[in-house]
This record gives structure tokens, C-alpha cells and sequence, in this order.
């Protein structure tokens, strides 16, 4: 039935289906029904009093009535998706507090080293309280569904945030990177590494009543569960390293850690954190255009265009910052992130990151592909909101999660497409050594 022509009586069915109010809050849905007989009219009036959620009401007209609860939360919005999965807000329903829930994509939980792995790494990042890295409250799984709850952040990523409104001012964007170095530096302390840092997982939360900008990272330890199944956690590689180099985004992607993933150290964050801080600057990635396999060879051997002359209010030391993060040999770095946040210091403008609402009207989480309704295809057969979860399922802290004692016990499991994949990457990998010993020995020649 078409959202435009679902009636009172049939909106009022669906809305009692999903769960979503108790017997004693349907009075004011009654109340309101009253004034008219069309569903979608109905629908505006409930969110104009905050009864229910846009996403709410569009998701009741277009007939949906489960998938509503998740655990003991009410999903309120969607916020994100990405390859990770999905990120909804949505509320505690015995607390009030509002979290962000990211449910993991099935294509990264099927196997049970996998399963492990993501046990061991929310584990992990429970043990980081920062204000500067965006806090896991809990994780749990529901059947063959894994998620996480963790703290909700009111505004946008940094990448959102650059396509909204272009290039950031040089003192904030100084700030703004130095904030995502201390929460660095302090994951650095504990032994972590992120493996993923990019503006898409720096996210900007307004301070209130004081004003002015938090920068959170986001998905510490999560970015392994991208990474190609080896036995790592045994210390035994049951795969050709240079697997590894899928895992990451080539536009941020250091060169280490394109080589071999276990082999990198917070140095190679850093080099992460110099490619976003040029975007940043400049509004665009260090090396545009070309494919994937194109931007880790450039990564690699080219220097990118040093940021002063793409953008003349830069002073030079501010372009010279982001030159040394972006060097192609690790000592050649900062070689921590406290040394970083000392040396942006005093470019820094505290206090000047207050921002309106985006005009795409979204914040917050992964961004959505463009053009797609942030509903799209929400509860398809890969979505862990396909169906209502039981109200009184109880949450499992992070904190008694059985990890057992032997990792040795962790095994790969074999499949016709990781041999695939193997070949696939073998076969790019040294097309990138071809490529780099190439321009070696063009330059050589020169």
C-alpha cells in the first residue's frame, strides 16, 4: 500500500504492532488521531510532538512493524553505513541514554577466528577512556548478529564535514588534529594501534555550554575484522602477509602498512593522520584520481604536493607538519603522537569549532552512499534488524566476555574464495613491485 493512501486505523494497527509505545502512551496517539482519518497525516503530527521518529513514522507508512528494538534499545534513527555495517542511534529503554549502535556486517563474523578476534578487540577497546576516542559501553551478539553500544557523538565525521563545507580554517584544523593525537597518544600508552585512521573516523562532537569542538576517533581495533583470516593471535601466519594490504583505505594507507599489516606501530596512524589533516587543508586526498592498486603505488614512491602550494593561507610550518607525517619512512616521522600535538600546538585555535547542522542534515556514524534514503534496503536479509529482539534479552559487558585462555585454539578455516582472494592479491602485490621498481629505475635513468 502506498505511504500516501495508508489510513488512520491501518497507521494505528502498525504503530501497536511495533512495540514502540506502552498502553498508557497510545492515550496520546488517540488524542492525536482524532484531527484526522490519513495515516501519513497522522504520522507528521505524532513526530511534530516527539511521540516518534521521522525514521519511525516513514519506516510505520512504508509498513513496517518489527525490527523496531534491538536488545534492550529502541532504534531512533539510522545515522550510518558503511562496510562495517550499520550505525543507528537509539535510546535505553530503561535508562534514557541515547547510544550509538553499530551493528556489524555478516560478512565480517563468518568464521570463528573472526568471532574471536572481535571479541578480543572490543575487549580491548573497552580499556580506552579518553575524551578524545569515543567510549564502547558494551558489546553483545544476538544469534548470529554482532553489536556494538557505544557513546553517541552530535555531530558529523571529518569527512562530512570537509564535503559540506570545503577546506576547514587553518587554526581548527590544526585543533582538530591535535585533539585525534592525545586520544592516539593515550591508545598508543596501552599498546593499540588503529589501523584505520581516516577523516570518515574522526568524528566532532559539540560542547555544550561551553562551546567549541571534541574530535573522537572512532572503531579502535575494529579495523582488523577487515583484514584477510591468518593466525595471528597463535603467531602463526597461515597466510602470505601481504594479504594484509587490502585492509585499510588507499587514500590514507601508509606504506608499511600496504606492505604488511602486523608489521606497522603508531607511526604508521601517524602517516593516516597526515593524509586526513591534508584533507583537511585542502579539501581533497593527497594523491587523486586512479584506482585502488594506482593510489598504495603512489602512497609508496610519490610525494604529494606540499600543502602550501595548494592553499597559500598555510604557513609554511603548519605545511611542513603535515610533509614530515607523510614520510615515506617511518623514522623519518613524528615518531609519537604527543610529539605531533607539541609541535601543532601552537597553530591550534581552541574553542572555534562550533558548527550549524550540516545541509545534507545528517551527522554522525559512516556516511551514507549519495543519493540513498537512509532506510534503503534497512532490513534485508543481511541486517540484524530483520525482526523484533526480545525486549528483556539482557546486555553481556565487554567485560565478561569468555576470550578463553589459549589462543593457540584459534584456527583459520579454509574456502575455495580466500585461495582466490590469495591469488588476487599475490598477483597486485606484485604489481606493485613491478610498478615502484619501475619508476626506481626510470629515476635512474634520469
Amino acid at each position: 500500500m502506498p505511504t500516501n493512501t495508508v489510513n488512520r486505523e491501518t497507521f494505528l494497527a502498525r504503530l501497536r504492532a511495533s512495540g514502540l509505545m506502552s498502553s498508557a502512551q497510545f492515550q496520546q496517539v488517540y488524542d492525536v488521531a482524532a484531527t484526522s482519518d490519513r495515516g501519513r497525516v497522522l504520522a507528521r503530527a505524532l513526530v511534530e510532538r516527539g511521540l516518534i521518529t521521522r525514521f519511525q513514522a516513514q519506516m510505520l507508512l512504508a509498513g513496517r512493524t518489527d525490527g523496531f528494538v534491538l536488545g534492550q534499545y529502541r532504534i531512533l534513527e539510522q545515522i550510518g553505513h558503511g562496510g562495517m555495517g550499520r550505525v543507528f542511534k537509539a535510546e535505553h529503554q530503561t535508562m534514557n541514554r541515547i547510544v550509538a549502535l553499530k551493528v556489524l556486517s555478516g560478512s565480517l563474523m563468518q568464521t570463528d577466528r573472526a568471532k574471536q578476534l572481535f571479541q578480543r578487540e572490543v575487549r580491548a577497546a573497552a580499556r580506552l577512556i579518553h575524551p578524545n576516542i569515543v567510549t564502547a559501553y558494551d558489546a553483545n551478539q544476538l544469534g548470529e548478529r554482532h553489536y556494538l553500544v557505544m557513546e553517541y557523538v552530535n555531530g558529523p565525521n571529518l569527512q562530512e564535514l570537509v564535503q559540506d563545507r570545503g577546506p576547514l580554517p587553518v587554526g581548527q584544523a590544526c585543533d582538530f588534529i591535535r585533539q585525534a593525537a592525545l586520544g592516539l597518544q593515550y591508545a598508543h600508552e596501552l599498546g593499540m594501534v588503529h589501523r584505520d585512521i581516516k577523516p570518515a573516523n574522526l568524528l566532532v562532537q559539540q560542547s555544550f555550554p561551553k562551546g567549541g569542538c571534541v574530535v573522537k576517533i572512532l572503531d579502535f581495533g575494529l579495523a582488523r575484522l577487515h583484514e584477510p583470516a591468518t593466525d595471528e593471535l597463535s603467531g602463526h601466519d597461515s597466510l602470505p602477509a601481504v594479504e594484509a594490504a587490502v585492509m585499510g583505505t588507499p587514500d590514507f594507507l601508509s606504506p608499511e602498512q600496504a606492505r604488511n599489516l602486523h608489521s606497522v606501530d603508531i607511526r604508521s596512524d601517524l602517516y593516516s593522520l597526515g593524509c586526513t589533516f591534508f584533507c583537511l587543508l585542502t579539501g581533497q586526498v593527497p594523491f587523486v584520481g586512479g584506482t585502488a592498486l594506482e593510489k598504495l603505488v603512489r602512497q609508496g614512491s610519490e610525494e604529494p604536493v606540499p600543502v602550501a602550494q595548494l592553499r597559500a593561507d598555510v604557513p609554511a610550518e603548519v605545511s611542513a607538519i603535515v610533509s614530515r607525517l607523510m614520510a615515506k619512512k617511518p623514522e623519518e616521522r613524528f615518531q609519537t603522537p604527543l610529539e605531533l600535538a607539541a609541535a601543532l600546538q601552537p597553530y591550534s585555535q581552541h574553542g572555534s569549532g562550533t558548527f550549524k547542522p550540516l545541509r545534507s542534515g545528517h551527522s554522525g556514524g559512516e556516511i551514507p552512499s549519495t543519493g540513498e534514503s537512509p532506510w534503503t534496503g534497512l532490513f534485508d536479509d543481511h541486517d540484524a534488524l530483520a525482526g523484533t529482539m526480545p525486549a528483556n534479552l539482557s546486555l553481556t559487558p565487554m567485560s565478561s566476555l569468555n576470550l578463553g585462555s589459549n589462543n593457540s585454539e584459534i584456527v583459520t578455516q579454509p574456502a575455495d574464495n580466500r585461495r582466490l582472494l590469495r591469488i588476487g592479491i599475490i598477483v597486485a602485490a606484485a604489481l606493485v613491485g613491478f610498478t615502484i621498481g619501475a619508476l626506481t629505475i626510470a629515476r635512474l635513468r634520469l
